[in-house]
């Protein structure tokens, strides 16, 4: 049976964006987030604000050096393979396994206080994931394998 995992449409970063809500396991500690879905990010990563709400001890964690995201650079930390668990279309919960940074902005203001968490092309292509549009209906599609 194939998964579907609904997104939504959200202004974000002056645009309307594909998002996706979901929380992440991080040994005993939980974060809730919405992401942008993006094809052109190389990483999956949590925004600062979403993780310091959490408590997750990530300024110990190993750097993995800056990257862009648009004209806003940021740090990486590794917090290493987290459980991100999502809800299908059938409000059942669906978990994945995926490799997670924590994005610190390198700039101060407005804006990297608002960054959002992204999905990123890492996690699609590591679970065989899909993005389908059709009919009004956007969803990450798993085939069955």
């Amino acid at each position: 049976m194939p998964i579907k995992i609904p997104l939504f449409k959200a202004k974000s970063l002056g645009f309307e964006r594909d998002m996706v809500t979901f929380f992440v396991q991080y040994g005993a500690f939980r974060v809730i987030t919405s992401a942008i879905v993006d094809t052109g990010c190389p990483f999956t990563i949590l925004n600062e604000n979403s993780v310091k709400r959490s408590r997750i001890p990530y300024h110990d964690q190993s750097d993995s050096g800056p990257v862009l995201i648009g004209n806003i650079q940021l740090q990486l930390k590794e917090l290493g393979v987290c459980k991100l668990y999502f809800r299908d279309e059938k409000n059942q919960l669906t978990t994945f396994e995926q490799m997670v940074y924590v994005g610190i902005p390198m700039v101060k203001g407005y804006l990297a206080q608002e960054l959002p968490s992204f999905l990123g092309k890492d996690f699609l292509n590591s679970h065989s994931l899909s993005i389908i549009n059709k009919k009004g209906e956007i969803c990450l599609l798993k085939e069955d394998e």
